[in-house]
């Protein structure tokens, strides 16, 4: 009995010991997913696979470039290492391999979400920088971040090259309330946002103050017909034989040229639909043609040599004390002003744009956001912060500025559309010895951006203008029939 009791009371034991051992369960698998950036990619899941296109957005979760990381115990994980493809056109080299290594270190020790990454740059000279792009992405590779002139993002943007900012960052639209409106227009395709600005310029009409002295003119001239009056005196006491230039040769700065003179006497080219709006046998577009086409044939107040001529040639001609009045951009102002490298250096000077309106034309350059970048987390990621990084506001070495905008502002006169940027000491101060900033920014604020650049096919179409319209200018055409056939070619290319 005894025994039998012993043998129970074993058997209750073990019984009571199975009872406390957890139940067999399978382990879950070791996750995969990259631990969630605290910027523009918020999570795995929400991060654009292989083939997503421009209308699927990363996240709603905008990036906090602007600030840093308080300390190494708070900063999260680096991302990467990853290398991004950038391309710009040629220009001052050691100041952009300069901005590339900054924002390699800031992003990799300064922003919210580090990432360890590698700009891979490559350029080409800006008059060939289009084909350049177009030979990149037609032989099927592509770029994360590229420069971009105004009228060719439609163009881009339509072939699916560059995609809407906005959608993988959305908090950039903030930047939109400190943005030139004629800038802001450029930026934007579609009604979307596609990049920030690299740097906008305002077409000024600049003038000589020594040679209207010489000549007697007290002030500068506000009307073209002025324009003719001054120059024809100026040319008649020997002052100069070439009292007015513009550059005129085919090429970009013949757009800025053109579209700020039709600006200022009223004129427009197309409408919000881009259907072609100017006259071919009177209005604004047709007087300036004529104006021009009479002040090189018959006025002889222009050299015909300008047809050849870029704005940066009419620069020359106008530090060397060779020109009155002239049609050139911002920029330029820094050296026509700068002693030792202009021989009229203080006597260079910017009026408002003669005309019935004083308007003129306003041109951008940008920074857009590349397919690939959005095929990876970290490229994205990166790429997003290069462009806050060039050209948006950010926190480096405890100080939040428009870091890399103020710099080409300060150091090499380039214009800007952060109109936050004139309140700047450091800015205001370089400008100031350029020129009068009342008038640049007055100027400024009447800048219309190229009207007719929403079509894809304007790129296509203004190489057609610029060849077209100097037969005009030479007479070996009329007026009429080169803007009769500008307008059909428009017509032709809309309809394809």
């Amino acid at each position: 009995m005894k025994k039998i009791l012993f043998i129970l009371l074993i058997a209750a034991f073990i019984m009571a010991m199975a009872g406390c051992a957890p139940a067999a369960t399978t382990q879950p698998p070791v996750s995969t997913q990259a631990p969630a950036p605290t910027t523009a990619v918020s999570t795995a899941a929400e991060a654009p696979n292989p083939t997503a296109t421009a209308q699927q957005p990363v996240s709603t979760q905008a990036p906090a470039p602007t600030t840093a990381v308080s300390t190494a115990a708070e900063a999260p994980s680096p991302m990467g290492p990853v290398t991004i493809q950038v391309s710009g056109w040629t220009y001052d080299t050691a100041s952009v391999q300069a901005n590339i290594a900054k924002y390699e270190t800031w992003v990799k020790t300064q922003a919210s979400q580090p990432i360890d990454v590698t700009v891979n740059w490559t350029d080409a000279d800006y008059d060939n920088y289009n084909t350049f792009v177009t030979t990149i992405f037609s032989g099927g590779d592509s770029r994360d971040v590229l420069y971009s002139s105004d009228q060719w993002l439609a163009q881009w943007a339509d072939a699916g090259w560059v995609v809407p900012l906005e959608d993988y960052w959305p908090d950039v639209t903030k930047y939109k309330a400190d943005i030139s409106p004629f800038s802001l227009s450029a930026l934007t395709y579609k009604g979307k946002l596609y990049g920030l600005p690299y740097y906008t310029d305002t077409m000024y009409f600049v003038y000589n103050k020594q040679m209207l002295q010489e000549a007697g003119i007290t002030a500068p001239p506000t009307t073209w017909d002025e324009v003719t009056q001054d120059a024809k005196l100026i040319k008649s006491k020997g002052i100069t034989d070439t009292p007015f230039e513009v550059g005129l040769e085919p090429g970009s700065w013949f757009d800025e040229a053109f579209y700020a003179m039709v600006y200022s006497d009223g004129g427009h080219m197309f409408d919000e639909n881009n259907q072609p709006v100017f006259e071919t046998d009177k209005g604004p577009a047709f007087d300036m043609l004529e104006w021009l086409a009479k002040g090189i044939n018959d006025d002889q107040i222009i050299p015909k040599k300008v047809l050849q001529e870029e704005a940066p040639d009419v620069q020359a001609d106008f530090q060397n004390g060779n020109v009155a009045f002239a049609i050139i951009a911002g920029y330029m102002m820094k050296e026509l002003n700068t002693p030792g490298v202009s021989k009229i250096a203080g006597s260079a000077a910017i009026s408002m744009m003669p005309g019935t309106t004083h308007q003129t034309e306003g041109y951008t350059r940008m920074y857009l956001l590349g397919k690939s970048a959005v095929t990876d987390p970290a490229k994205l990621q990166a790429a997003i912060d290069l462009i806050n990084f060039w050209g948006g506001q950010t926190t480096v070495d405890g100080v939040t500025s428009y870091y890399i905008a103020k710099k080409w502002a300060v150091n090499n006169g380039l214009g800007f559309s952060i109109n936050s940027l004139w309140q700047d000491a450091d800015v205001n101060k370089a400008f100031a010895s350029m020129a009068d900033t009342t008038v640049m920014q007055k100027q400024k604020n009447l800048a219309l951006s190229k009207e007719g650049m929403t079509a894809p096919w304007f790129a296509e179409w203004i190489s057609y203008a610029r060849a077209e319209v100097p037969k005009a200018l030479l007479r070996q055409e009329s007026t009429s029939t080169a803007l009769e056939n500008i307008k059909k070619q428009w017509m032709s290319l809309s309809n394809q």
